[in-house]
């Protein structure tokens, strides 16, 4: 780790934190951001190059290092203070985030982010920076900004007060609040950590699962992955950082506790039915339902810390205790993970609602503050054995009152009745969020209107194909969007496109009615002696009532957009057949997409007896004018 001179502005590397004694600060990051190694570095070099010519002019015994310290001179005022402070109480060395981590180097971040808990630990003293609360209030007042501030909020700071033995905390004047210590009831109350375990009286172990992911439920960090980054030093982890994954990162974690850490409360989180006397009435198979809506409770493994917002309460309980309480042996739990979810094995007790109707109770070696066991709700997956969702709907569906839980508090009493029934088995269940399931699609609330005003967009791939057939495209918008208001012309030609011997305006507006519809419409030209070479096409087209080009009039309703079948229409222009679609956008209402194709019209030639291509009409044009 690289420690910060709080002399000279230096950097020093060091290899064994808790052989070194150092400070260390802990505060919120400045929406601006903050000094960076890399801006420390350009001081330092800066600095050095200074010194060397004083040293040079004035000679080295006149240049006094403390006194005219270029880098911390130039550095903010946040590490200016913290240093300051620092020396005040007798260190020479300082660490903070976001200086003293080179971030540019993925190894030594994934390093600093791995060991950092460990850091604040083996740190004689913490300096916690609280930038919105002033020194001229009592801190245990009721409204005070001690209790409200960002500090308390914020992901990265919960280790930063649990690990460290000394938190001195700090008013934006850098003056002292109070220590961790002396103001632990009240940090207690503020973030429900227990007092023991603030002031390191009992180990951070002795808290569950559970209860510590309920400490950074409400938690904020600016990157997603940083909400499990920031919690490994708390369980003791350790994993790869990988910016970029999302809430894989979470998984991962919970992944890596379970290996490490005997404790089922883990899976204990979301809501839980504490009167279980509904499960066990003779009820019709309709009481009791699954509900697709709540994918993300369906799995073992939580989609964040928030999901343990309620799950202080939750402790874990030795095998010899469950043992006790059971009445049966506590099988050592082993957890495989396979593509269909995590295998695990658990004391069930099946619970028959009706012949076709069977839910289980998966009994886990944790208990509420009641004191009653916590058992998982399963629930059989369709048309699959022995694989189940977790949480299912308790009570008459569409008829209140019925919630969605995933856990049952047991009572003893309960359990001394069902014990008859209890059995250990296996079974299979999602222990993540499908990527599939995440991606819902938007829906379409109703048929598009192609109503004005609106906006047509002609993507780029249309425009490549429309270039790769010799023809030059024109957007009359900009970026290739069109902005048709209430009052745009259909007249106007939206999109033009032109080859060597022929010419297609795409007219695109609102229609003259009172409707206010998109209109859309296609004429052509071509050159004079492709138009004498083609002549017998022109009359086919003519007779045959296509519409090859002649007329700019719009014609009402029949070039409407909203009365085409499927949105999509082709048009006869000059030797051309042009297809054309508009498709709506599903995430903004009156936002729509032009796909324009365009093939070749074939004729057959009446004076030379077989079919010509409007190719070929181009060569035989060619070959005359030379």
């Amino acid at each position: 780790m690289w420690l910060l001179d709080t002399e000279d502005g230096t950097f020093h590397r060091i290899e064994r934190p808790r052989e070194e004694r150092y400070a260390i600060l802990s505060h919120v990051w400045q929406a601006s951001g903050e000094q960076s190694y890399q801006d420390l570095i350009a001081l330092q070099r800066k600095a050095t190059k200074k010194r060397s010519c004083f040293s040079f002019t004035r000679g080295l015994s006149m240049f006094d290092h403390s006194a005219h310290d270029p880098v911390l001179s130039r550095a903010s005022v946040k590490i200016r203070q913290c240093c300051m402070l620092a020396r005040k109480h007798g260190y020479r060395r300082v660490w903070i985030d976001s200086c003293c981590i080179d971030k540019t180097s993925s190894t030594e971040l994934s390093e600093a982010i791995n060991s950092m808990y460990e850091w604040y630990a083996a740190a004689d003293v913490c300096f916690a920076f609280l930038e919105d609360v002033s020194d001229d209030h009592d801190p245990r007042l009721r409204d005070s900004k001690f209790r409200r501030s960002r500090w308390f909020t914020r992901g990265w700071t919960l280790q930063e007060l649990i690990a460290p033995t000394v938190v001195i905390f700090l008013s934006k004047e850098w003056r002292l609040l109070g220590t961790k210590t002396s103001l632990a009831d009240l940090v207690e109350e503020i973030t429900g950590i227990d007092r023991s375990i603030l002031t390191h009286e009992k180990s951070l172990d002795c808290a569950s699962v559970a209860r510590r992911m309920s400490w950074a439920s409400k938690r904020q960090t600016t990157r997603e992955e940083d909400k499990a980054y920031s919690l490994m030093g708390i369980f003791g982890v350790n994993m790869p950082t990988i910016y970029g994954e999302g809430g894989n990162a979470f998984v991962r974690l919970q992944e890596e506790i379970l290996k490490q850490v005997p404790d089922q409360s883990i899976f204990a989180w979301g809501p839980t039915l504490r009167d279980d006397t509904m499960l066990y009435r003779n009820v019709d198979p309709d009481s009791i339902s699954d509900d697709g809506r709540y994918w993300h409770s369906r799995n073992l493994f939580a989609w964040s810390p928030d999901a343990f917002v309620n799950s202080a309460p939750v402790s874990s309980i030795s095998p010899e205790s469950w043992r006790k309480r059971a009445g049966i042996p506590f099988t050592l739990p082993e957890y495989a993970i396979t593509s269909y979810g995590m295998r695990a094995r658990f004391p069930l007790i099946a619970i028959q609602h009706s012949s076709a109707k069977t839910t289980y109770l998966a009994v886990l070696a944790c208990e509420d503050a009641e004191g009653n066991l916590i058992a998982l709700l399963l629930y059989p997956q369709p048309e699959t054995a022995g694989r189940f969702f977790v949480g299912h709907y308790v009570g008459r569906p569409q008829v209140p009152p019925n919630s969605y839980y995933r856990a049952v508090g047991v009572s003893e009493s309960r359990l001394a009745e069902l014990v008859h029934s209890l059995q250990a088995g296996d079974v299979c269940v999602p222990y993540r969020p499908s990527p599939a399931a995440r991606r819902v699609p938007l829906a379409v609330s109703s048929a598009p209107k192609f109503k004005c005003p609106c906006a047509v967009v002609v993507p780029t791939w249309v425009i490549s194909d429309i270039e790769r057939a010799s023809f030059a495209v024109c957007v009359s918008g900009q970026d290739n969007v069109l902005h048709i208001s209430g009052v745009t012309a259909p007249q106007s030609a939206a999109v033009v496109l032109t080859s060597r011997h022929e010419t297609i305006h795409i007219r695109i507006g609102r229609c003259q009615c009172r409707g206010r519809f998109l209109c859309l419409s296609i004429t052509g030209t071509i050159s004079r002696r492709a138009t004498a070479s083609s002549s017998t096409l022109a009359d086919r087209m003519s007779s045959s009532g296509s519409h090859a080009a002649a007329n700019d009039a719009p014609r009402c309703p029949e070039d409407h957009v909203a009365g085409w079948r499927d949105a999509t229409k082709t048009f006869a222009c000059a030797m051309r057949q042009i297809r054309v679609t508009i498709s709506a956008w599903a995430s903004r209402a009156e936002m729509y997409s032009l796909a324009i194709e365009i093939s070749t019209l074939e004729t057959l030639s009446k004076d030379r007896g077989y079919v010509r291509t409007y190719q070929d009409v181009h060569r035989l044009n060619d070959a005359d004018a030379s």
